[in-house]
């Protein structure tokens, strides 16, 4: 019996087994984006291949920035800029499209931006007389406009896409007369 009551007393005092943590999921801090994240560069629609990406730091005679600007200057205020632009070839280089990335201030000089390049005088006319300059488009859960252009000795109407999200306004142009690869680029640009 003292034998019981020895390993008894044993069994109570032989300490726990300590406890293994179980890891609590963290959530990772989403990273902003700089606006260059923004132009798609990778996985790209039909045959566009990215061949270049112009930034504020690029060399050169061209000034993206003022570029950007003279793109979106009109009758509305759009205040001070930041711009990228991604420059695709489509095609085997039959010709270029380019991804205009441009960071306003706030949300009202994006969408004054918009309108400002919506109303430039190359958009007056219609691209022919079947075809509307513009047209109305849902993707991303935006609303953007698809911007119908029919190039100087060339009959096939391409396809831009331009619209704003927040404080960023998006263009893409002239686009290609495939409509479904220039919706799928402007698709994957910006978020």
């Amino acid at each position: 019996m003292i034998i019981l009551l020895a390993v008894a007393a044993c069994a109570c005092i032989v300490p726990d087994e300590p406890e293994v943590p179980t890891s609590t999921p963290v959530q990772t801090p989403v990273v902003p984006q700089g606006i260059a994240d923004m132009v798609p560069a990778e996985n790209l629609p039909g045959t566009f291949e990215l061949i270049a990406l112009v930034d504020e730091n690029t060399s050169g005679s061209m000034n993206i920035t003022e570029e950007a600007l003279s793109t979106i200057a009109g009758n509305l205020s759009v205040g001070e800029i930041k711009a990228v632009q991604g420059v695709y070839d489509f095609e085997a280089k039959t010709y270029s499209v380019f991804v205009t990335v441009i960071e306003c201030t706030d949300s009202v000089n994006a969408a004054n931006a918009v309108e400002n390049y919506k109303n430039k005088p190359d958009f007056e006319e219609p691209p022919s007389q079947t075809v509307s300059r513009f047209g109305a488009v849902t993707f991303n859960e935006h609303e953007a406009t698809e911007v119908r252009r029919r190039p100087q000795g060339d009959g096939d109407v391409r396809y831009g896409y331009v619209w704003s999200n927040s404080n960023f306004v998006f263009i893409v142009e002239p686009g290609t007369d495939d409509r479904l690869a220039s919706l799928k680029l402007a698709q994957m640009t910006g978020y």
